[in-house]
């Protein structure tokens, strides 16, 4: 059985605190700049007096005592902890008594028109800067859109409703605002259009419905929250519902005025961007890492242990893909939240079996340098550098007569060294006989006789005398 969205079909805002029954509620007036809040107190006993304090907590937009006009008589106080101001005051009702205190505050739930026309020039002048680029028509598709979502706010906001829902739309478009301030022309939105032109959009339905429990007709207030991270770009059909903006829950929401028969139960489909489902870029991707890490490590120890992580890991991602294509067509956003729940916990566990293996290299032992594995090498290179030697000259190194012209050229290289050796060695028989620190040469002493060597010796015997 699907399950309904959470629906809250109400005709006003209301609190209930301690016996006494407070609400505000009535339309907004725009054009005065000012918003009446009607805080009501109610004593529900039929026979004693009732002696409380009123006390109605103002938004926290409210950011100066300066906004409030009229406080009906309340004390205006500071919550330190919520940082909010808020109206006290102490009263006494009678036995059933209703008492009503109007008060009116500055409506500050309104758009700075300025900074709306400013932000309109800035988006003229960022799409001024694409033209003549590749982003250019990219870039003018959001450059309408985001013109046509500041003329919405503006419209919306102008519009007369009920405090609370003037409020949350107030929170809605300023949330809107800043995105298109700060994101409307960036890169990454205009990628992200350019991969929706090319692939579509993936969509995703849900049912709102809404039932009259009266057997008389009523004008009843729907109102629908929307998935967490749900934008109002993301929001492709809205079915004439506005979209607020609830603060306590930090949630976008639907909220529509429509007119219900007797017992009449109508239903809503609303169409958002599938934000739940896994890119098959990014499955792809993952799997194409597992099985590189894969291969690589096929020639070392750990090539088992690879290829069981791996198998695991590739396993996973086709879950994914099986789980994706499961929900693909249903309008139970539950499921489809659900299913990627699963499926972000399936690609965590994908990711750790990665780095699992991209750290198994580091425990790989390091080669120890072969000097054969080196001169091998070396000789490769020079063959490799030598064939392309002879391209350059014009020969084919597959042919015969290349190899005699390499034996040819070797030979001349070796008889022209040979020459060179020779003359060297002459040349260093020559200068055998220098004089130390002159660059001249001096003759070769002619052979000593036997004569002069005994003479020598005498004269030496002598010196040592």
């Amino acid at each position: 059985m699907r399950k309904r969205r959470n629906v809250l079909a109400t005709l006003g805002f209301s609190v209930v605190l301690g016996g006494l029954f407070l609400s505000f509620s009535g339309p907004v007036h725009a054009a005065s700049g000012e918003i009446k809040i009607k805080v009501l107190a109610v004593n529900p006993s039929p026979d004693r007096n009732l002696k409380t304090t009123v006390t109605h907590y103002l938004p926290p937009e409210v950011v100066s005592e300066e906004d409030i006009v009229e406080k009906a008589g309340m004390e205006v106080k500071f919550d330190a902890q919520k940082k909010t101001y808020f109206l006290a005051k102490e009263v006494l009702l009678k036995p059933q008594q209703t008492m009503t205190l109007e008060v009116r505050v500055r409506d500050v739930w309104l758009l700075d028109t300025e900074k709306i026309e400013e932000t309109r020039k800035n988006l003229d002048r960022q799409i001024s800067g694409l033209m003549g680029t590749q982003y250019y028509e990219t870039g003018k598709l959001l450059y309408d859109k985001a013109l046509e979502n500041l003329d919405r706010i503006v419209a919306e906001q102008n519009q007369p409703m009920g405090v609370k829902q003037h409020v949350e739309l107030y929170r809605a478009h300023a949330l809107q605002f800043n995105e298109i301030t700060e994101n409307a022309l960036s890169l990454d939105a205009m990628r992200r259009l350019e991969e929706e032109k090319k692939k579509g959009v993936r969509e995703a339905r849900f049912l709102i419905e809404a039932e009259n429990p009266s057997k008389d007709p009523k004008t009843i207030t729907v109102r629908s929250l929307l998935p967490k991270d749900i934008t109002p770009d993301d929001v492709l059909d809205k079915q004439d519902f506005n979209v607020l903006f609830d603060q306590e829950q930090k949630v976008y929401l639907l909220e529509k005025q429509d007119q219900f028969t007797a017992h009449e139960l109508k239903k809503y489909t609303i169409v958002v961007r599938d934000i739940w489902a896994i890119p098959d870029e990014t499955l792809n991707s993952f799997q194409q890492q597992t099985e590189r890490l894969v291969r690589l490590l096929k020639p070392t120890p750990y090539e088992k242990y690879a290829e069981e992580q791996g198998k695991i890991a590739v396993g996973l991602i086709e879950e994914i893909r099986k789980l994706q294509e499961e929900v693909a067509s249903s309008l139970s956003l539950e499921d489809r939240i659900r299913a990627f729940v699963m499926n972000t916990q399936k690609l965590e566990v994908v990711k750790a079996k990665i780095r699992d293996l991209q750290q198994l290299f580091l425990e790989i032992p390091e080669k120890k340098e072969d000097p054969l594995e080196k001169l091998r090498i070396l000789i490769k290179k020079l063959a490799e550098i030598k064939n392309l030697v002879l391209v350059a000259m014009g020969f084919s190194p597959n042919k015969p007569i290349t190899w005699w012209i390499i034996f040819g050229i070797i030979l001349f290289l070796g008889v022209l060294s040979g020459v060179f050796y020779m003359a060297w060695l002459k040349k260093l028989q020559e200068n055998k006989w220098v004089k130390r620190g002159s660059g001249e040469l001096q003759p070769e002493p002619p052979p000593s006789t036997d004569a002069e060597k005994e003479k020598e010796k005498e004269e030496s015997e002598k010196a040592k005398e």
